[in-house]
């Protein structure tokens, strides 16, 4: 039987995709925790500072091509950058 009550339970446990401040606060937390100035991921993604300022503020997402090198940069796959955390990424379930 498939009621509302059904629904909001499946609801409950899918998987959360990311925002883009929760994006942009766990590229900063990498980035401080990697100990790498913004200019140099800046430098090292081909973007300007800006934009990797305004990534990790939460203002802008990333464009596909953009979330493509930071998951390269970061040794990551993209869809772990896509969803809140980690383990909610789909790739890091199978591992499991």
């Amino acid at each position: 039987v498939w009621t509302m009550a059904t629904k909001k339970k499946r609801r409950m446990k899918a998987n959360k995709l990311t925002t883009a401040e929760s994006f942009g606060a766990r590229l900063r937390t990498w980035r401080g925790e990697q100990g790498h100035p913004l200019k140099r991921v800046a430098h090292d993604l081909g973007v300007s500072v800006s934009v990797v300022s305004q990534w990790e503020r939460g203002l802008r997402f990333p464009s596909v091509r953009n979330l493509d090198k930071i998951a390269k940069y970061m040794d990551l796959p993209v869809c772990c950058l896509l969803y809140e955390g980690i383990m909610d990424c789909p790739h890091e379930r199978r591992r499991k």
